[in-house]
């Protein structure tokens, strides 16, 4: 359409001023026209979809709607430029740079919806389990939420490009070898991302779970992207890479299910045979009635003759695996079996050695020796003169 046969009025007007409104008045009146139809189309789309939202009990679909209102105004945008490029007679040149302008407008608001939608369902375990059968971690959520996110922002921006008549292949060419660089001046977050998702997936220890590495020990506070933060019993913070972990051999101790009870009794040689059978029965008779022990792994038995002791080898699993319950329970079985052992008569031996002398045997040859030497000495004391007498004694 012709801008002269809208304003005739044009006409009378000298060549300039028709050659500038022919050039400006277009595209002033194209932007009021696109304003106001943003404004229109806006509330004729928007309107009627609140009212019919505001009947449900459920509040996603008033998220799921207030996150469309800026994906629609971008998009009426886009389909007003496209409008108007038919409404006016507009160069060539800008014609096709209004109708690639407001296509890729449209794309744009495409993908802003999806993403924003995407915003208010996210991954939820329960919804991403009955869609494709899989179970994801908690944990794993904001980590993948994260990255189809991005996924969907790049696959719109690819589209964009595309239709600004960009060279897709080129671009995305570029970015590999830039990506090379980076990943490999960056391999340590990288792996240390990957890191995090192996433990997220593999679920060797939780938040809260007492942890052993051949290098520290403490209990997990926190699992983050990049490092995990371990509470050791000295109460420092540790930050060990995540790396590091998965590759390490992690001994979760908040995972065992039973603690094992094992002791050696040492008991004196003074211990009789009817003694130690006596202590035996007793003593796996008492493991196999104490709660929290399982009765099935209960063993007692007289296992060795040692250098200064016998030895009875006492060996249990406590159906505890809280540090405190296990101690108080151990506790109490030995308390009970150091009963039995006083009641019974028997002594606990400790490493201890017994010297043994033995005097030579008394012979003629001996005897005679002796009282050659007596002889010898009474002799000496006869042949000493007597001392002076004192002053006293003059």
């Amino acid at each position: 359409m012709d801008l002269k046969d809208l304003l005739p009025f044009l006409q009378e007007q000298p060549a300039f001023v028709q050659q500038i409104a022919s050039d400006i008045f277009p595209f002033i009146i194209a932007l009021v026209i696109v304003l106001a139809l943003r404004v229109i189309l806006t509330a004729i789309l928007l309107r009627p979809l609140r009212a019919l939202v505001r009947r449900s009990a459920s509040d996603v679909d008033d998220r799921l709607l207030e996150a469309s209102v800026s994906p629609v105004r971008l998009a009426v945008v886009g389909f007003s430029i496209i409008l108007v490029t038919f409404l006016f007679a507009f160069d060539i040149e800008v014609k096709e740079i209004a109708l690639t302008l407001g296509r890729a407008m449209l794309i744009s608001a495409l993908f802003f919806g999806i993403v924003r939608w995407f915003e208010v369902v996210s991954l939820r375990p329960a919804t991403f389990a009955r869609v494709t059968g899989w179970t994801i971690p908690e944990r794993l959520l904001p980590f993948l939420n994260t990255l189809v996110k991005y996924l969907i922002i790049a696959l719109g921006a690819i589209f964009v490009l595309q239709e600004l008549n960009f060279d897709v292949a080129a671009l995305i060419a570029s970015l590999g070898v830039v990506g090379i660089g980076i990943s490999l001046a960056s391999q340590d977050t990288v792996s240390n991302m990957f890191g995090f998702a192996a433990i997220v997936s593999d679920n060797p220890f939780k938040v809260g779970d007492f942890i052993r590495t051949p290098t520290m020990s403490g209990i997990v506070e926190s699992v983050g992207v990049r490092s995990t933060r371990v509470r050791q019993l000295d109460q420092a913070l540790l930050t060990v890479p995540n790396n590091l972990l998965t590759n390490a051999v992690v001994l979760n101790w908040s995972r065992m299910e039973k603690r094992r009870l094992d002791v050696t009794l040492t008991f004196t040689y003074s211990t009789t045979v009817d003694q130690m059978r006596q202590a035996i029965v007793e003593i796996r008779a008492l493991l196999e009635n104490t709660e929290d022990i399982d009765p099935e792994s209960v063993i007692v038995h007289f296992i060795d003759f040692d250098s200064s002791s016998l030895n009875v080898r006492v060996i249990a699993q406590a159906l505890l695996t809280d540090w405190r319950e296990f101690t108080a329970r151990k506790e109490a079985v030995f308390l009970d079996i150091m009963g039995i052992v006083e009641r019974l008569g028997i002594s606990f031996a400790f490493p201890s050695q017994s010297v043994y002398i033995e005097s030579a045997p008394r012979t003629e040859a001996s005897a005679e020796t002796l009282e050659q030497q007596m002889a010898a000495i009474n002799a000496r004391n006869d042949d000493e003169p007597a001392e002076a007498p004192g002053p006293s004694e003059q």
